[in-house]
């Protein structure tokens, strides 16, 4: 029988796929390395002038701080630039004073710490050597804590000069804070009207009061940081020559200047006269902490909620993500600025933003409306023209 079979077709050879690239012009990498050279450059100028704007950043905190004294002259029928002469020279005269009474006492204390400080640590040695015989904690593979302690007298005490120099550091940049603050006060409110003059007629009631309200977040973040800083220092000074311990007035400014931190600080504080009071005694070391404890929480409790949570009203989640933030990027001083720095942006945030995005949303808020009010005369409306609140917390 003839094969039926259907005859096969031709077999094609596959041919290769070729896969067309685009090939990088001349052009395209030039245009690449100059975007690279100017992102570059542009980071280099930064970096060289972040400390002019951490400058101009801590004389506008300092010109907002002094703004209340100043208007309160001004209101007094004072020209305005013979009004903030007279708060200057106040200032400055206090300054003055500050200074002729501790920079004696300063040089004094520092010098008896650097000799004695062998000593302290022998007695911080012996200390918690007869604790940790007494507690049975002295095996062969335990650590040795009295030379960790002693070894921390060391840092504590290299700090305190750290912050000795630092604060020379500041002295220096005082002049320059104090001029550019002396104008920002002079221009700021015209500068202010410029600014708010650009926006549309319906938003400038809206750009003043939040202009305002910045302002006053963060000069009285200044104004409640002193007063803070201040009750804190006095009372671990007094407090710490109460109960004996060496370098009093060294003990106090530190605590006092740790009490700027927010958080972290009053621990800090604690640290120098704890370590101190170990050297006096264990019992005494459990003495000065309970005391410090106790001028640490009446702070917490009586000074801070009437100075400072009035004027900041940051959540405490919010607080520690400003200071990490500003503690990476510029250190004690980032830290130090970046509290004032938040609050200002939290009043953009619940004074412009969210209003924008709840109109945009086309809701009415009205028990919005009711928790937020403004702080100018002019503004007597709801969420969409701005608000503060009233209970923050």
């Amino acid at each position: 029988m003839p094969d039926t079979a259907a005859p096969q077709e031709p077999v094609v050879a596959a041919r290769p796929v070729v896969v067309e690239r685009a090939v990088v012009s001349v052009r395209t990498l030039v245009v690449a390395a100059l975007i690279v050279s100017a992102l570059l450059g542009l980071a280099v100028l930064l970096s060289q002038v972040v400390n002019l704007l951490l400058i101009l950043l801590v004389a506008i905190v300092f010109a907002e701080g002094m703004r209340p004294l100043v208007n309160r002259l001004t209101e007094a029928r004072l020209p305005r630039p013979l009004a903030i002469t007279v708060v200057y020279a106040a200032f400055i005269a206090l300054l003055a004073v500050l200074i002729t009474l501790l920079v004696q006492p300063i040089v004094d204390e520092a010098t008896s710490l650097a000799h004695n400080l062998p000593s302290y640590q022998k007695s911080i040695e012996s200390t918690v050597a007869s604790w940790q015989h007494a507690l049975n904690l002295g095996g062969s593979g335990s650590p040795n804590i009295g030379n960790t302690l002693a070894g921390s007298l060391d840092t504590a005490k290299n700090v305190l000069l750290t912050i000795g120099g630092y604060i020379v550091g500041v002295l220096v940049n005082l002049v320059l804070v104090l001029v550019i603050g002396f104008l920002w006060l002079v221009t700021a409110d015209r500068l202010k009207h410029f600014v708010v003059d650009l926006l549309p007629p319906r938003h400038q009631d809206l750009a003043a009061d939040v202009f305002s309200d910045m302002g006053q977040r963060m000069g009285g973040f200044l104004r409640a940081t002193a007063i803070n800083m201040v009750v804190v220092g006095v009372l671990t000074g007094v407090a710490c020559t109460a109960l004996g311990l060496p370098s009093t007035v060294l003990l106090g400014i530190f605590a006092g200047l740790t009490a700027a931190i927010p958080l972290v600080g009053p621990f800090l504080g604690i640290v120098p006269p704890l370590l101190l009071g170990l050297t006096l005694g264990p019992g005494h070391a459990v003495l000065v902490g309970v005391v410090l404890l106790i001028v640490q929480l009446l702070d917490a409790n009586l000074v801070v909620p009437q100075v400072m949570n009035r004027v900041v009203s940051l959540p405490a989640l919010a607080v520690v993500v400003a200071l990490l933030i500003g503690g990476a990027l510029e250190g004690l001083i980032g830290a130090l600025l970046a509290v004032p720095v938040a609050s200002a942006l939290q009043v953009v945030l619940i004074r412009v933003v969210v209003p924008y995005v709840h109109s945009t949303q086309g809701r009415s808020d009205e028990a919005y409306a009711r928790a937020y009010t403004p702080m100018s005369t002019p503004h007597r409306v709801g969420p969409t023209g701005g608000g503060r609140r009233r209970n923050p917390r």
